[in-house]
């Protein structure tokens, strides 16, 4: 129980604590991640959405973005901030085993979420397999 009182608190309050950096380093990780109009995005440890809000305005009406965060008191916040806009979506994933299939994306994202997980490098691994590179071969 006090494991879900905390990830309801730290949800409540990331907005307030992170939102500043989060607008700042995002044009910077969705212009290194080759965003453009059109491209699937996935955002991993999506957090509040910041990143996917910013990721949506960069793909545009006719891309898509996935929210994923661990926490469902995230995703629900997510929800929130993203609202009724058709081309997203937001999803509870453990980034460290995604049910993704391999070359579903054609970005993915992660803003100031890497340091949260147990096991970085299986992490990236997973990031790896769910897009597709140049010339449309398999990533893993």
């Amino acid at each position: 129980m006090e494991e879900l009182v905390f990830e309801r608190e730290a949800a409540a309050e990331y907005d307030r604590a992170f939102a500043h950096v989060t607008r700042y380093f995002m044009p910077f990780v969705l212009r290194a991640a080759r965003v453009a109009r059109g491209m699937r995005v996935l955002d991993i440890a999506a957090g509040t959405g910041l990143s996917a809000e910013a990721a949506l305005f960069a793909v545009g009406p006719t891309g898509h973005v996935t929210a994923a965060d661990v926490s469902p008191a995230m995703a629900e916040k997510a929800r929130e901030r993203l609202g009724e806009a058709r081309n997203a979506s937001v999803l509870v994933e453990d980034a460290q085993t995604l049910s993704f299939s391999d070359e579903t994306f054609d970005a993915v994202v992660c803003n100031l979420g890497l340091m949260f997980f147990p096991e970085p490098a299986r992490g990236l691994s997973e990031f790896v397999g769910c897009f597709v590179q140049a010339g449309g071969r398999q990533c893993r």
